[in-house]
């Protein structure tokens, strides 16, 4: 998934980069998990990269005065289970993955798992899992957790979705997202998704 990831956004920032670096103006240089993976393109082309970043689910993180561009993206799994129990001793225990429910308009409840590793370094990190319905609206979101990722960049977090009305036949999804101090705008970090229908 990450050399998918990867070969689409070299693709384009090289399409992207060729014309405006002819023309002289300030270089940039693009990094990946401190990997530097394009050696020189225009910096007017910064806010279309951070763009199409967003829409991969990643940040950028842009120094105008180096012009370094690093590219952060953060790796998220998401379990949407009947149930996610934490014993004594820590260890979390997971009961019955869901991949769908047969009937529409019937209140259901389930709780939604989420690993995050490699997230950007920051004091406050906050995260909320939204519910999109298969016609892409909001059905239901989460609390915003917090988070500090100055000192370690994984964590994970549980939370349950309570009663809640699947009134649309078809694909559900539950999208992990993210923001922080140096990023204001969420951003879809992770998704999951189960059907209603048979």
């Amino acid at each position: 998934m990450k050399k998918a990831w990867l070969s689409a956004l070299l693709a384009l920032t090289v399409v992207a980069g060729v014309g405006s670096t002819a023309l002289g103006e300030g270089a940039m240089r693009v990094f990946l998990g401190g990997e530097r993976i394009v050696n020189s393109m225009g910096s007017s082309n910064a806010n279309s990269v951070e763009d199409l970043v967003n829409k991969m689910g990643g940040f950028v993180d842009f120094d105008q005065n180096s012009g370094k561009l690093e590219i952060i993206k953060p790796n998220v799994n998401i379990l949407v289970l009947e149930g996610i129990q934490q014993t004594r001793n820590k260890t979390v225990v997971f009961s019955n993955p869901i991949k769908g429910y047969s009937d529409k308009n019937v209140p259901r409840t389930f709780n939604v798992f989420v690993e995050v590793d490699e997230a950007p370094v920051a004091k406050d990190l906050r995260m909320q899992l939204v519910l999109i319905s298969p016609e892409g609206k909001e059905v239901d979101k989460g609390k915003e957790w917090k988070y500090s990722t100055q000192n370690a960049n994984s964590f994970y977090f549980s939370e349950p979705f309570v009663s809640t009305k699947l009134e649309s036949y078809g694909t559900y999804k539950i999208q992990a997202r993210m923001k922080s101090e140096q990023f204001k705008s969420y951003v879809v970090v992770g998704e999951n998704n189960f059907t209603v229908g048979r």
